[in-house]
């Protein structure tokens, strides 16, 4: 388990509404959580000197220097949840999207949860609040391998293709020959590539010689204590500014790729934290180790699961994986807690006229009075009557809904939705009331400009309005608007049930 957890949000109301969330004990163990906020940078920070800041942040709310105490053995989560979340509709219910549910958790809680028996004595593990890697390697090899480097980063091996190009970071390896070895050890970065082009990855890749390794760049890394301290000073005069912005993978890929194009004002500090760690550690001014003590990348098992939340099309398909019969599902209701036997036998649910087939449906916190639920999502739910195919129901109260393939989340409706390939979301505002939300799956990978700031078909404000809106709303006064809605609409429902208005 880590000792400090330090969460980084987007402005410090988020960081106070944080600190009062009830998040699992069993998830928590004995970690102390840190919220700390980026509103006192000027303009975004990138996560080099978002991690930097996010230190010197929490350091000031603890009281303690946090970099002192890892460099004494303490072990640091750093997650990154910063940021308008805009390509997930759903963040607009939270603010902060690592607060979006998924079944039994917030994503916020899967991250630290998957991480807990990973922590690393003297090191900060740095990574984001919008994703789930569910690691098959063991805690020791993990911990063994970042122990022996200052910074660690994580692959995961792949062949090169156009799609993982167009997709992803790339890592450029050399590993050893034995695959304990490379456990052990760690590969040698040899490359990077970023641009997200094809052939200027092939040609990286072409290269370089011997037994080389394509990994995707995941993006979370760990570093030092010593590392950590290095960094803080070759920034300082930005620390003090409190503006710039850089990200750490562009501080790593001008360590290793002498020819790596970036600023002059990066590559300077950049320079200056390797001299300073060659000061402070000597064998890592021997040419023949230098790269292999100062940064190595780790080679994540192929069976790390991993589950993206980022958008509304990488959010429904997620969600539908834990239907899926295969290991990788297995193992992710497993880390949900979710005990449903998914084989596709019809049951009725709880003695009522809903047939359930191949689903997750947990009659203790679903209620569907009747119709048929196919292959779909189903967590903390009432209806009247469903018919749902390939659908994904959360936090909802409603009458009469027709979904297939959709998501349905915090929807609070008395009268009868009909749903297809899109999400559809209720905000509450303590004026505006209740804000209906729908937007098409995928239409996130267009231009921003088209499902941002232009109001969608059916809507009423457009995604950047309603964020606008909501920044000075509290959680509090979110879940107050959303209970008279669900009173209002329990209260029609029994009266045309019991009164005058029988169906």
């Amino acid at each position: 388990m880590f000792d400090y957890i330090v969460i980084v949000v987007t402005d410090d109301l988020d960081a106070r509404e944080l600190a009062r969330t009830s998040l699992r004990d069993d998830l928590l163990q004995n970690s102390i959580i840190v919220p700390v906020s980026e509103s006192a940078w000027n303009g975004r920070a990138g996560n080099g000197l978002g991690t930097l800041f996010a230190i010197e942040n929490a350091s000031v709310a603890i009281g303690k220097d946090i970099i002192e105490g890892v460099k004494q053995g303490k072990s640091v989560l750093i997650v990154h949840t910063a940021g308008e979340g805009t390509r997930n509709i759903l963040t607009r219910t939270v603010k902060n999207k690592a607060l979006i549910e998924v079944p039994n958790l917030t994503i916020l809680e899967g991250v630290i949860k998957q991480f807990q028996d990973f922590a690393i004595p003297s090191r900060i593990m740095v990574t984001w609040g919008d994703q789930f890697l569910l690691f098959a390697d063991s805690p020791e090899d993990i911990q063994n391998c970042a122990q022996k480097t200052h910074v660690m980063l994580f692959g995961l091996q792949t062949e090169l293709t156009a799609e993982i190009a167009r997709n992803y970071g790339i890592q450029i390896v050399r590993s050893a020959k034995a695959e304990a070895e490379t456990k052990r050890e760690g590969c040698e970065l040899l490359d990077f590539e970023d641009s997200r082009s094809y052939e200027v990855a092939k040609m990286i890749a072409k290269k370089e010689n011997g037994d080389l390794m394509v990994m995707v760049n995941m993006g979370m890394f760990t570093m030092s204590g010593i590392a950590a301290e290095c960094m803080r000073h070759a920034f300082s005069d930005a620390l003090a500014a409190r503006e710039g912005k850089f990200n750490s993978d562009e501080l790593w890929q001008s360590w290793i790729a002498p020819e790596y194009e970036t600023s002059l004002w990066l590559l300077e500090r950049a320079d200056r934290v390797k001299t300073e760690l060659s000061s402070l550690v000597p064998h890592l001014s021997s040419s023949s180790s230098s790269s292999s003590a100062l940064i190595r990348s780790y080679p994540l098992s192929d069976r790390t699961i991993w589950v993206d939340f980022g958008t509304n099309e990488s959010y429904y398909k997620s969600v539908m994986k834990l239907l899926d019969d295969d290991e990788a599902a297995c193992r992710l209701r497993e880390f949900l807690g979710l005990d449903f036997d998914i084989s596709p036998v019809t049951a009725t649910a709880a003695g009522c006229g809903v047939s359930v087939s191949s689903s997750i449906y947990d009659s203790l916190f679903v209620s569907f009075e009747a119709g048929v639920v196919r292959n779909s999502v189903i967590v903390n739910s009432v209806a009247r009557y469903a018919e749902l195919e390939e659908a994904c129901v959360i936090n909802s109260t409603l009458n009469r809904i027709k979904g297939k393939r959709c998501v349905i989340y915090n929807v609070v409706d008395d009268a009868e939705l009909e749903v297809e390939d899109c999400f559809v979301v209720d905000v509450f505002h303590p004026v505006k009331g209740k804000i209906r939300l729908t937007m098409r799956i995928g239409a996130e990978k267009e231009s921003k400009e088209k499902w941002w700031n232009t109001c969608l078909p059916g809507n009423e404000f457009a995604l950047s309005e309603v964020a606008e809106m909501l920044k000075s709303v509290s959680a509090d006064e979110k879940e107050d608007t959303k209970k008279r809605f669900e009173t209002a609409t329990v209260a029609k429902s029994k009266r045309l049930i019991d009164g005058n208005g029988n169906e």
